[in-house]
């Protein structure tokens, strides 16, 4: 085992006691290091499986981690909690939720049930529920999570507040406890709770894990750091891997500072590159050289010289999806093995157009995730309503296909089942001979059957007879569009493949797949077909291709425009991220391209990007070469546009500060919370529409005697 890996990387792995931070960088091998430190504490070290905590970043690399640990530890496979964050708290809700008076299956929502919420609630309240509107309230409901002690005054069976006497993000919050539901903030607000609220547990956990490793650290939001920072509490082994570069996710909530300013007892640097080439190595390096938040340091790789970038400047961007084409289909690769990479979504559009003419075989990498697909959605609400007796499901389902149980049906069994206390199928079951339906007689029937058989046959088998008996599959065969078909039948698929993976479970049932499933991203489900992979950098973080390119790098795009306005040089930091993450996809060969012409979004005329001008040394030595017909004076513009988006809004003198009482034009009345000096914006608490960030400009404060 050891020999696989190289100094830095073995030393890491057979430093186990005390706090340790790993600097991984791009292409590094911190999978391979993290799978064979986790080999050495169980096969070297004796350590029980039980006993280590892996945490990664999506499902699928821990995953990838299983199965690599399996093939180094023959009958000592990896444990059940080499899992996500969000996976980890799913486990230990399971065992310890019921102290806030909810079941063990509890119900995870995801993004379009808690829409499916709020649309609810806001309807009920005679409040407009257009999408706009309900992102808004999405958003400000998870501000108001982080921000209070919403569980002590809503969610504990002595809290005090009825739903009727509590404000609207209250009354979201009660909704979300009648149907026992969590959305995947409250997964870990919940654990902290309980492990911050009841010594004995948070004793039981913290020894219940003798080594705790973290992977992509600086991707964690500050709940998350307390979290594994509270159960490394007993014996103190916290072995956190990062790469601060990497951090492109502050906008959802990271804090990459933390992992800059950790102070651990042992510290290693993962500097060897095995994934690139020198020239890709140099070209990122020395755009990431120019952020300040950092860790320095500079990468190494054994691989020989590669080709070097090409920079393709075009007149338009027409032209530029044109020079893309052409250059893909002269690389001699296959199509899978390349990537088109852009800021903003927008930008696939012409490339789509241009490739459809051009034959080249395409997919956009994360449209609608897999499992929030409508088919998907109602084949797993079919089984959510047997497992759960859920409401929100009921919702969904019952129509589907058509019962004739329209809105005025609905309202009724809303009302029966409000005065009774009952589920809304509990309604129907009363009700069915008052309604005189007899596809809703049918459905009921259907789902009591599915109840009865639930224990004596698998996942898949009762999905399937579902589908079947529901008319869900009748009704997609008959669909044009065929795919629906397809993805069902993938689904049925991946539940064979869940239940062969977890047969060794004590207790594989459908309320802990319907949990499992909930914490899936786009980043577990991907089908390899033989197609150029068009995506935004954001979805490809942790990928890697032969040819990457990255399109439309023009200033104010890539850089955007939009975030070094909201946040100054935080925001420009975070945009090199994106870059250097961008660029660190390559494997052999890396494009640029930008493009001539008059940008809509911005309403600014194109110049190139400066992450182009930043891929040289100290010594302006250039590495990439330039195509197409581009003057120095092409730079000028450039620094035109920087001059404009940097024109420092942050830098105006301002009284305001923490505890400043201060007025809004539009929110009212409210109080600062929180300073941001990078970004120059102040966090406010205001009466009425709760946490808002701002510019001090916009405010105006609030003299007090």
């Amino acid at each position: 085992m050891k020999d696989t890996l190289n100094t830095e990387q073995k030393a890491a792995v057979e430093c186990t006691e005390g706090t340790i931070r790993v600097v991984a960088g791009a292409g590094s091998g911190k999978t391979r290091t993290l799978t064979h430190r986790y080999a050495y504490l169980l096969g070297t070290m004796g350590i029980p499986q039980s006993d280590i905590l892996c945490v990664t970043f999506t499902n699928k690399a821990a995953q990838e981690m299983k199965t690599r640990i399996s093939a180094m530890c023959p009958g000592g496979a990896a444990g059940d909690f080499v899992t996500t964050i969000h996976g980890f708290c799913v486990k230990f809700l399971r065992e310890e939720i019921y102290r806030l008076g909810y079941p063990q299956n509890f119900i995870i929502f995801d993004e379009e049930d808690m829409k499916a919420l709020v649309k609810e609630v806001l309807e009920e309240n005679g409040i407009e529920r257009k999408s706009g509107i309900v992102g808004d309230y999405i958003e400000e409901l998870a501000a108001y999570k982080s921000a209070t002690p919403y569980i002590a005054r809503f969610i504990l069976p002595i809290a005090p507040a009825s739903e009727a006497e509590t404000p609207l993000l209250g009354k979201m919050i009660h909704r979300q406890k009648r149907y026992f539901a969590l959305d995947f903030d409250d997964l870990m607000f919940f654990t902290l709770h309980i492990l911050n609220n009841f010594p004995e547990v948070r004793k039981r956990w913290q020894e219940q894990f003798q080594y705790i490793m973290v992977d992509e650290v600086q991707d964690c939001s500050k709940t998350e750091w307390e979290l594994f920072s509270i159960l490394s509490g007993y014996y103190g082994n916290l072995f956190i891997v990062g790469d601060a570069d990497q951090a492109i996710y502050e906008w959802r909530g990271a804090h990459p500072e933390l992992f800059v300013q950790y102070s651990p007892e042992h510290e290693f640097y993962l500097k060897e590159n095995y994934r690139s080439t020198p020239n890709i190595v140099c070209v990122s390096d020395c755009i990431i050289g120019n952020n300040k938040n950092r860790l320095p340091r500079t990468s190494i790789t054994m691989r020989r010289n590669g080709c070097r970038t090409k920079f393709y400047h075009c007149r338009n961007e027409k032209n530029e999806a044109e020079t893309l084409a052409k250059e893909l289909k002269d690389s001699g690769l296959d199509w899978k093995d390349m990537a088109v990479l852009y800021r903003a979504s927008y930008l696939s559009r012409s490339i789509e157009q241009t490739f459809i003419r051009e034959k080249i075989p395409y997919v956009i990498w994360g449209g609608i995730r897999f499992f929030e697909r409508k088919e998907i959605k109602d084949a797993l609400s079919y089984l959510r309503l047997v497992a759960t007796d859920d409401d929100m499901s009921f919702k969904r389902i019952a129509n589907v296909p058509s019962r004739k149980i329209g809105k005025k049906t609905m309202a009724f069994l809303g009302g029966y089942a409000s005065t009774r206390r009952c589920s809304l199928f509990s309604a129907l079951e009363a009700n069915l001979g008052q309604l005189k339906n007899a596809k809703a007689s049918q459905f009921v029937t259907i789902i009591r059957e599915a109840r009865k058989g639930m224990s004596g046959s698998g996942i898949a088998a009762l999905l399937e007879n579902l589908l079947e008996s529901s008319g869900l599959l009748a009704e997609y065969r008959a669909d044009t569009e065929e795919e629906r078909l397809e993805n069902l039948q993938e689904l049925i698929k991946s539940v064979h493949t869940y239940e062969e993976e977890n047969k060794n479970e004590e207790n594989l049932t459908v309320q802990n797949y319907l949990q499992d499933i909930a914490l899936y991203t786009n980043a577990d489900y991907r089908k390899d077909d033989n197609k150029v992979k068009l995506m935004t950098v954001h979805q490809a973080k942790g990928l890697e291709f032969p040819l990457v390119w990255i399109y439309g790098l023009n200033e104010g795009i890539f850089p955007s425009h939009r975030t070094i306005r909201e946040r100054g040089e935080a925001g420009l930091e975070e945009e090199r991220r994106l870059m250097y993450v961008a660029c660190t996809r390559a494997k052999d060969q890396l494009c640029f391209s930008d493009s001539e012409g008059f940008n809509v979004q911005n309403s600014l005329s194109k110049y190139p990007s400066r992450f182009i001008r930043e891929a040289r040394d100290d010594d302006g030595y250039t590495y990439y070469d330039i195509f197409g017909q581009f003057t120095p004076e092409l730079w000028e513009g450039t620094d035109r546009i920087i001059n404009s988006l940097e024109r420092p809004h942050r830098n105006q003198e301002t009284n305001i500060s923490v505890g400043s009482k201060v007025h809004h034009t539009i929110f009212g009345d409210g109080e600062v919370k929180q300073q941001d000096p990078e970004s120059g914006t102040v966090t406010v608490k205001f009466e009425e529409f709760g946490i808002r960030r701002l510019r001090p400009e916009n405010l105006s404060e609030i003299k007090t005697s």
